[in-house]
């Protein structure tokens, strides 16, 4: 009965909206140029009904693209054709029967290939704002009955009613936007004749020749013929073919694209290098192994970036002459592609001898990526490094292949910087903490930054030895800019401390305030095992101590503290009004039993 109310709703909403807008006619038919319109996305191409497939749509040169329309169990639009989730997810199921938040978890990309990697069910919405950016018009077909309300709505939300075109069970749309579909077209087969479009066009219809589940997918001069004797547009399955029979063949763009990646400012180089790695299928891998060559770091890590996103991802045995470049530039964002793309570190060893530190950094980082044992040896020296950026990625190398080693040698490393910074900070309050210069800043933020990278290295060492870490930072009382390790440390004690929380227990009454503030949020974001602690120290002789657990039990809505806080309520005056809240809190967070 809820539904049905729903629904009900959403159509008097519609028709209200609908009496107040009613679209003349779908903008999406326009005469003078043949059009191209794609079916399913570039379902050949890529998967589709994803927000990927619609874009490549509409890089080739679709004008207009069909995508499918399918409400979820929760109500949610989304673009799925089948309704059976087997053939076109990881997942099983039909959508009608499935929430949105489910199929959101879903990998919609690799059932075509493993090249494609993770990609998602989209939402409809999501849908129209990427076509709105495209300035393309939308085929919708509706796939579920009774979601014609819904739709329009969402289409006047985005602002595109005026530039889509209905199909499928779209019999409830009719009834808001009488005008809708109002276009009269003529649907015709491969092998259409002038004097069949003509009698078409003088009945003021627009011409469609189809080229999609026909067994013409692929007539490249069908296609080619029907174009000549007046169709209006294409309907395709393979938009590079189509492209190429309208006369605006893909490649021509392309062309343009990598003239523009070759010449001019830096910034749009690299915006042209991005946008032809949207390409699949053609090739451009050469390009970008060029482009990586290039002294300018702006190009050639859009470069490095493209060869890591293109499907499929570039092997990596493509990449190793470029380790061998002249240019350090090349050397670093070859060895980032390689971690990127995960590959063996060996022929990363070799540019640990690198004099340039920008190389150093990005060669340690990406061996951190890697898989594989490189030896301890090949890492440690690293932590001495002059520069905070080498130490910092070589501690995540040394935690990823070695972690025996890192458990002693990191947190080393992490405190010989927090010596420096501390006599560098009093220093500076020696100094009366005079206004600083770009170039004393300069250094500080790069100790900042190699001092996190020590600390994500601490957060990736054998679990008690990132436990006794990270204690040891976010627990350390400290006035320099070294304070953000703490913060940084709390927040991974949170799901750390549920069998041992003792030191958080400790620091509640700590002088500190912003250490004890630290450890009370620790304590209430840990899961239930860290209160048995927390009753105990209910009984503290520490006020301090016991206003923060009585606040704790009540944030985790502790059932079995409530005979506690009902006794420090009655003995504690000073706590009375705390104790009440607290509990208050408690009988509110025990919700009713969930129905089956």
């Amino acid at each position: 009965m809820r539904a049905k109310k729903f629904w009900w709703y959403v159509w008097i909403v519609a028709l209200a909206l609908g009496a107040a807008a009613n679209p003349s006619h779908a903008q999406i038919f326009q005469r003078g140029r043949v059009q191209l319109f794609c079916h399913r996305t570039a379902n050949a191409d890529l998967p589709e009904n994803t927000l990927e497939s619609l874009e490549y749509a509409a890089l080739l040169g679709c004008d207009v693209v069909e995508i499918d329309l399918t409400r979820t169990l929760d109500g949610e639009i989304v673009l799925h054709h089948d309704g059976l989730l087997e053939r076109l997810s990881d997942g099983m199921g039909v959508v009608e029967e499935t929430y949105s938040q489910e199929l959101a978890l879903m990998n919609a990309g690799s059932w075509m290939s493993a090249r494609f990697g993770v990609m998602r069910i989209p939402k409809f919405e999501d849908a129209l704002r990427l076509a709105r950016e495209l300035h393309i018009g939308l085929y919708l077909d509706l796939k579920s009955k009774g979601i014609g309300p819904q739709v329009i709505a969402l289409l006047r939300s985005e602002d595109m009613l005026e530039h889509v075109r209905f199909g499928g069970e779209w019999d409830d749309v009719k009834a808001i936007c009488p005008g809708a579909n109002e276009d009269q077209v003529s649907d015709v087969a491969p092998g259409v004749t002038a004097e069949e479009i003509k009698g078409a066009h003088s009945k003021g219809r627009f011409v469609v020749a189809s080229f999609t589940a026909n067994h013409h997918e692929m007539d490249l001069s069908g296609m080619r013929a029907a174009v000549a004797v007046g169709a209006d547009a294409l309907f395709v399955d393979y938009p590079r073919l189509g492209a190429d029979a309208v006369g605006r063949p893909a490649e021509t763009k392309l062309a343009e694209l990598v003239r523009q990646a070759n010449d001019g400012p830096a910034p749009s180089r690299a915006a042209a290098i991005f946008k032809i790695a949207r390409y699949d299928g053609f090739p451009t891998q050469h390009l970008f192994e060029q482009w990586l060559l290039n002294e300018d770091n702006r190009i050639s890590r859009a470069a490095a970036i493209a060869l890591v996103t293109s499907h499929p991802p570039t092997p990596a045995e493509e990449l190793l002459p470029a380790l061998r470049a002249k240019s350090p530039t090349a050397r670093k964002n070859a060895a980032w592609a390689l971690g990127m793309l995960h590959a063996s570190p060996q022929p990363l060893l070799a540019l640990l001898g690198d004099t340039d530190a920008s190389v150093l950094e990005e060669t340690l980082l990406a061996i951190s990526r890697c898989p594989g044992g490189v030896p301890a040896s090949e890492l440690l020296p690293f932590l001495s490094h002059p520069s905070p950026l080498v130490r910092g990625a070589a501690a995540l190398a040394l935690a990823r292949h070695q972690p025996a080693a890192a458990a002693s040698a990191v947190p080393a490393a992490l405190k010989t910087d927090e010596q420096f910074i501390a006599e560098d900070y009093e220093h500076y309050k020696e100094r009366g903490k005079p206004k600083l210069t770009q170039q004393e800043i300069d250094p500080i933020v790069l100790m900042y930054r190699g001092q996190m990278k020590l600390v994500q290295a601490g957060e990736m060492l054998p679990e008690a030895d990132a436990l006794a870490m990270m204690e040891g930072q976010a627990f350390r009382s400290v006035e320099d800019y070294s304070l953000v390790a703490g913060l940084v440390a709390g927040y991974q004690l949170w799901d750390r401390i549920g069998e041992d929380p003792r030191r958080a227990i400790a620091e509640l009454n700590s002088n500190d305030v912003d250490i004890a503030n630290r450890a009370e949020w620790i304590l209430v974001k840990a899961n239930a095992g860290v209160l048995p602690y927390v009753r105990a120290a209910l009984s503290s002789n520490d006020r301090a101590v016991r206003e923060r657990c009585i606040r704790i039990v009540a944030w985790h809505g502790d059932l079995a503290a409530l005979g506690q806080l009902h006794a420090l309520e009655e003995s504690h005056a000073e706590e009375k009004e705390l104790a009440l809240w607290a509990i208050a809190k408690i009988e509110t967070l025990q919700f009713q039993e969930a129905a089956n």
